[in-house]
């Protein structure tokens, strides 16, 4: 298996013409140095071990979510029409 964790000219090569990129040879060992310092960062956080309890909260994250309750609620669809007949709208004869 090959070691994805390497850029090596002939992998940005096929990244780039994935890509449909044409780069210079200058481009080519600059992007390779970039993207081979991104990949040795993440493998530095690969190492980080994260079996604790995240640190990314300064405090404690408790659930503020309301019991539910049911509350009945009266609601007349029709109270703003003008025109209604019981419990319908009452429109002008179409013919």
């Amino acid at each position: 298996m090959e070691d994805y964790g390497k850029i090596d000219r002939k992998m940005l090569e096929h990244i780039c013409s994935i890509a449909k990129l044409n780069l210079s040879d200058e481009e080519y060992a600059r992007y390779q140095k970039e993207l081979q310092d991104v990949i040795d960062v993440f493998r530095q956080m690969d190492k980080v071990d994260t079996q604790e309890e995240p640190s990314y909260h300064p405090i404690e994250i408790k659930d503020r979510l309301r019991d539910d309750e049911v509350i009945a609620h009266e609601w007349d669809p029709l109270c703003n029409s003008k025109s209604f007949e019981g419990r319908y709208f009452k429109s002008p004869k179409i013919v």
